[in-house]
């Protein structure tokens, strides 16, 4: 997944993606937030994302979404969460202004995060060894759900791929 935030990979072998979030509204519905990074130095924002509770996406059980020429990250939980809990895609607005691409994503449990960027890119892929079905994050410690999960270091296979510039 490092490779794929670093970027110079050829996206022109790659299938296009079936339903596209960088250019069609809710397209990430009941998709799980799993984690963020953000590099200030090379001006670049990542989203790590649950596929398995997609209700658009047939192929692949993690996506990545990366922001480049990053110009702003506006991540805002009101409250913190107890007992452990999943933050689910509820409403996802991608959009173009001028020469900057931007994305709103709301979640359920209420949250939401704003990110704005000269150009984006999205990846489907298949993560190894996690499994047919997310954890049950009610029944199990913060290392069981994170081992059940895509995580940065996972190893995966890219399926598809859509960039907006």
């Amino acid at each position: 997944m490092d490779d794929l935030v670093r970027g110079g990979l050829d996206l022109t072998v790659l299938d296009s993606v079936e339903v596209d979030p960088l250019r069609e509204m809710d397209a990430l519905q009941e998709v799980q937030l799993l984690d963020s990074r953000v590099c200030h130095l090379t001006s670049t924002a990542a989203i790590l994302f649950e596929l398995r509770t997609s209700l658009q996406f047939d192929v692949g059980n993690a996506a990545l979404f990366v922001v480049r020429g990053l110009r702003s990250f506006d991540w805002n939980l009101p409250e913190r969460r107890l007992p452990l809990t999943a933050l689910t895609v509820v409403s996802s607005v991608p959009g173009r202004l001028s020469d900057s691409f931007h994305v709103r994503f709301e979640f359920f449990p209420k949250a939401h995060l704003s990110v704005v960027g000269s150009l984006a890119e999205f990846y489907v892929l298949e993560s190894e060894g996690i499994g047919e079905v997310p954890p049950d994050y009610s029944s199990l410690d913060l290392e069981q759900v994170q081992d059940a999960l895509p995580s940065w270091s996972s190893s995966c296979s890219l399926l598809q791929a859509s960039m907006s510039r």
